[in-house]
């Protein structure tokens, strides 16, 4: 069962408009929702005393205006005013308001190709790998005068995320470019690991033919190749196909597709959630 929230105050008669989302908020859950999803978005000016303002006179909600109009003065007013608005309404567990400040810390310590970066990462580790990749494709066409070095790991993290989404060719790219500027192992073998499964076994022997510097870290590639097969073997979706095709075997054919139709669609709604923007 999901969380159940209690509603506070009303709907406001004149919504408020956050112009860099392009969003209407209608009351004061819609705007805990806001601020939750969208941290990465939160600066000073979009929570400021006039927002303050429209929650004390649209939602009714004269405490909670107080406390945030006070937010507003403080040293960190967006960790400040966030952190207000949440604990006031309660909309959040403890776990999610600590991860929401911990971007708005990022936020306010970094420059702006940080931030985008650290965007990029979160979006990443949250397997909005398209979003992800929104982020990193900004950088890489917007700041090409910044670190190599820098640039190295958002081409890395690029490739990451393209290759999640079985965007081998897009992801070798990116590796190839990350392995250019950081000279690093772990860029080379993710290179070659888009590279295999993106041309599948004779186009990939080709490729290593025809580009001799890869041969070296292409026998630790394989290494790895073979470590990922044994886990697979040993993994629980290994052992799900092959509890399939058992019961395929023992005549029960029906049960065994319903299962593997019901393991497909949570791997599709997976993917979508992946893809989503």
């Amino acid at each position: 069962m999901g969380r159940v929230y209690l509603c506070l105050g009303k709907n406001a008669e004149v919504p408020w408009y956050f112009e860099r989302a392009r969003v209407h908020i209608w009351n004061v859950e819609e705007l805990c929702y806001f601020v939750q999803e969208n941290a990465w978005l939160l600066e000073p000016e979009v929570l400021d005393e006039k927002l303050a303002a429209w929650v004390g006179e649209q939602c009714g909600l004269p405490d909670l205006a107080r406390q945030l109009f006070a937010a507003t003065r403080e040293k960190d007013p967006v960790t400040a005013f966030v952190g207000a608005l949440l604990d006031y309404t309660g909309y959040c567990t403890k776990q999610q308001e600590q991860q929401v400040e911990k971007i708005l810390r990022i936020n306010e310590n970094s420059s702006q190709a940080q931030r985008a970066k650290a965007r990029g990462d979160y979006f990443l580790e949250c397997r909005k790998f398209v979003l992800a990749i929104r982020e990193y494709d900004g950088l890489a066409r917007e700041f090409r005068g910044m670190d190599p070095a820098f640039l190295g790991r958002v081409y890395h993290s690029l490739g990451t995320a393209c290759a999640q989404l079985f965007w081998f060719e897009r992801a070798a790219d990116a590796f190839l470019q990350a392995w250019r500027l950081l000279r690093t192992k772990e860029s080379a073998l993710q290179f070659l690991a888009a590279k295999r499964l993106g041309l599948g076994e004779q186009g990939y022997v080709a490729f290593l033919a025809d580009n001799p510097d890869f041969y070296q870290i292409s026998l630790e590639f394989e290494k790895r190749m073979e470590a990922c097969d044994l886990a697979w073997r040993e993994s629980e979706d290994a052992a799900f196909i092959l509890h399939a095709g058992e019961e395929r075997r023992d005549g029960e054919g029906e049960l065994s597709r319903r299962r593997l139709a019901e393991r497909l669609s949570a791997l599709q709604n997976d993917y979508r959630n992946c893809t989503a923007q």
